[in-house]
């Protein structure tokens, strides 16, 4: 695929990936803020909203990394710090869905469980967790490749 072509599509799939990520984005400020402005604000209610907000975070990230390339940043090196931050933050999503909301429910207001078995978090936790120690291997390579580069 020649690069303009990857690069158009980089752009229009930037686009695309803006929409749900301000839908989400509206649909947790929604969440959070009407409560506060309605007066029936809640700490369960904010806590419960984390994990959201770190999976808004990772939208935000890919489109992000999908502008670097659009713009013309090297394909190598955008790739790498792309799935380190994707997976940071679907790891520490799924962390938080799993034991930080019970945890911190549990520490301010003395009651609830110790973790939360939520099969989706547990599998976007693992997702992350393996996008990360991708995310060093592509490095390497990358560093390898612009050694070999150098050679020749």
């Amino acid at each position: 695929m020649p690069i303009e072509t990857l690069r158009r599509r980089a752009r229009l799939l930037m686009w695309l990936v803006t929409v749900p990520f301000v839908l989400l984005f509206a649909a947790v400020a929604i969440l959070i803020l009407a409560p506060i402005w309605t007066g029936r604000l809640s700490g369960p209610m904010l806590i419960f909203h984390l994990p959201m907000c770190i999976y808004v975070c990772a939208i935000w990230m890919v489109r992000q990394a999908l502008k670097s390339i659009a713009s013309g940043a090297a394909f190598g090196q955008v790739l790498p710090r792309l799935l380190l931050r994707i997976g940071a933050a679907l790891f520490a999503g799924g962390l938080a869905s799993v034991f930080g909301v019970t945890l911190l429910t549990r520490l301010l207001y003395g009651r609830g469980a110790f973790a939360n078995f939520d099969g989706a978090a547990i599998t976007l936790g693992v997702v992350g967790a393996t996008l990360v120690l991708l995310s060093h291997l592509l490095a390497q390579a990358s560093e390898m490749r612009e050694e070999l580069d150098a050679f020749f």
